[in-house]
């Protein structure tokens, strides 16, 4: 059995995406090594942004390959979606609060 065309080319976008990644990461840690040295006011704003452009990209990069690899979804699921967390009783509650404060009654076992 071959390869179809379709994974053919997800395989060489994600390389393309790889490499991508792999020469940003290279380009902030250089713009971090820039940061480290600049002395003056001027330079320290241009490499803040220029790091600050280069992680919005990287991250991008990175979100991209994983929606290829099909380990995350494009789209974040709705909220209704995650589980809500269960409200502790109100009892539990005040008892907590109260035993910060050292005043309150200890909370039962």
């Amino acid at each position: 059995m071959g390869k179809t065309r379709n994974q053919t080319n997800e395989i060489s976008a994600a390389m393309q995406l790889r490499l991508e990644l792999q020469s940003t990461n290279q380009a902030l840690r250089h713009a971090y090594d820039k940061f480290n040295f600049a002395c003056e006011p001027e330079l320290v704003d241009a490499c803040v942004y220029e790091i600050s452009s280069l992680k919005a990209r990287y991250d991008y990069l990175l979100r991209k390959l994983k929606e290829l690899s099909g380990h995350s979804p494009a789209v974040r699921p709705a909220a209704a979606a995650q589980p809500a967390s269960p409200t502790p009783p109100e009892d539990l509650v005040t008892c907590v609060a109260a035993a910060i404060l050292k005043g309150g009654p200890a909370c039962p076992s």
